[in-house]
C-alpha cells in the first residue's frame, strides 16, 4: 500500500474513492490493519513532536474534524504529550492580545470643530488685545480635534472596506448571508463580502471558484455579485456561478437573472445559461443548459436520463477529482439511465461494471473502463 496515501487517510485528506481503497485493504489481511496501525504511530508521533502550528490551531479552535480528533488521540496516547500541550497553551494565553483601535464618534468631533471655530471668530473679534495668544491656542484646538476628526474617518473607512471571507478547501461548503441567503460554495472556492453588510447593500464578490446562489427576496434590494467583469444582479432566485480562467459562466435554476459586462446587458431565465470572457465587450448570446449535473455538488444527486456514457464520465471526473476515462470509442455512445443520490464514486462504478460488463482499472488519479 502506498505509504503517501496512508498518511492521507490518517490526517483525512482522502477523497471517497481513495477511502474505499485503504478501507478494502484493511479489510483483506489482519496483517494489513497491523501495518496500518504501526505507520499511524509513527506517522503521528511525527507529525506532533514537529507540527506545532496545528497545536497552536487546536487551541484557538481552528482545526477540522479530523484533525481535532488525531490532536486528541496524540493527547491520551502519553501523559508527557498533555503536559507539553498544557504548558504550550498555558504560554500561548500569556501572549498579548492585539490592541484594538478605539472608537471614534465622528459626528461629535465635527460638531465639536465647528464650535471651537465659532468660538475662535468671536473672540479675535471682542479681545484684539489678546490675538496672538487666542489664535494660537484656538489653532492648536482646531488641529487637534482635525486630526481626531481624520483617524475617525480612517477607522470608519476601514471598517466599510473590511472584508468577511467564506472559503471552501477540499469539501463542499454550505453556509449563509447575513439576509438569509444560502449558499454553497464549492471545493476551493472563496466568496466575500462586506463587514458591513446590510440589507439595503447586498454585495458580494466571488474571488475564485463555484458557487450555488438561492437567494433571499427582496424587491426593494437586489443582490449583486461582482466576479472578474461581470456584474450580476438577482431579485430572488437560484443560481449558478462559476469563475472559470478569464471568464464567468452563470446558469440560472429558478427566477430572472441580469448579466452586466461592459456596456452590455443579459437577462437569463430557468435552465439559461451564459459564459462570459472578461475582454468581451460585444453581445453574447445565452443558450439552453445541456442537462442539470452543474448543480451535482449542491445535492450530489445523478439523475442520468438516456444519458451517453461519455458524459457521464465527465460528471464523475468533475464531481470526484477523478479523471475517468472510457477507453472504447464505442462504449461513449451508450445511453445510460439511473439515478445515484449520495453515492460514493466506488458504489456507482460498481453498479456500472455490473450493468454493462465492464472491467474497471484504477492508475493513480486516472480511473480506465473497458469491455
Amino acid at each position: 500500500m502506498n505509504k503517501e496515501l496512508l498518511e492521507r487517510y490518517i490526517v483525512g485528506e482522502t477523497n471517497e474513492a481513495e477511502n474505499n481503497v485503504v478501507q478494502r485493504w484493511l479489510e483483506e489481511d489482519p496483517g494489513n490493519r497491523a501495518e496500518y496501525l504501526k505507520v499511524k504511530n509513527v506517522f503521528l508521533s511525527y507529525l506532533y513532536a514537529m507540527n506545532k502550528e496545528l497545536l497552536e490551531r487546536h487551541m484557538v479552535g481552528e482545526t477540522n474534524e479530523a484533525e481535532r480528533m488525531i490532536v486528541e488521540e496524540w493527547l491520551e496516547k502519553d501523559a508527557n504529550n498533555r503536559e507539553a500541550y498544557l504548558q504550550m497553551k498555558k504560554l500561548w494565553d500569556s501572549l498579548p492580545k492585539p490592541l484594538e483601535v478605539p472608537e471614534v464618534d465622528v459626528d461629535k468631533a465635527w460638531t465639536d470643530f465647528k464650535v471651537v471655530r465659532d468660538r475662535r471668530a468671536a473672540e479675535l473679534t471682542e479681545m484684539p488685545k489678546k490675538k496672538t495668544k487666542i489664535i494660537q491656542w484656538n489653532w492648536w484646538a482646531a488641529a487637534s480635534i482635525l486630526l481626531v476628526c481624520m483617524v475617525g474617518f480612517y477607522v470608519f473607512d476601514r471598517s466599510q472596506r473590511e472584508e468577511m471571507h467564506l472559503v471552501s478547501q477540499e469539501s463542499v461548503r454550505q453556509d449563509s448571508l447575513p439576509d438569509g441567503s444560502l449558499v454553497t460554495l464549492n471545493k476551493n472556492t472563496e466568496l466575500a463580502y462586506s463587514s458591513t453588510w446590510s440589507n439595503k447593500n447586498r454585495n458580494v464578490e466571488l474571488k475564485k471558484g463555484e458557487v450555488f446562489f438561492q437567494v433571499h427576496k427582496d424587491k426593494k434590494h437586489p443582490f449583486v455579485i461582482a466576479t472578474g467583469h461581470t456584474n450580476i444582479t438577482v431579485l430572488g432566485t437560484s443560481f449558478n456561478v462559476r469563475r472559470i480562467p478569464n471568464a464567468t459562466e452563470i446558469i440560472v435554476a429558478t427566477g430572472l437573472v441580469k448579466v452586466a459586462y461592459a456596456d452590455k446587458e443579459i437577462f437569463l431565465r430557468p435552465e439559461q445559461m451564459v459564459t462570459i470572457r472578461d475582454s468581451d465587450t460585444m453581445k453574447v448570446d445565452r443558450k439552453p443548459i445541456q442537462d442539470k449535473f452543474y448543480k451535482y455538488y449542491v445535492d450530489r444527486v445523478f439523475d442520468f436520463e438516456n444519458t451517453s456514457l461519455k458524459r457521464v464520465a465527465e460528471v464523475l471526473s468533475k464531481a470526484y477529482d477523478y479523471k475517468v476515462i472510457i477507453d472504447d470509442p464505442e462504449l461513449e455512445k451508450i445511453p445510460y439511465t439511473a439515478k445515484f443520490e449520495q453515492n460514493s464514486l466506488a458504489e456507482i462504478l460498481k453498479v456500472m461494471q455490473n450493468t454493462f460488463g465492464l472491467k474497471v482499472i484504477i492508475k493513480d488519479k486516472e480511473i480506465h473502463l473497458t469491455r
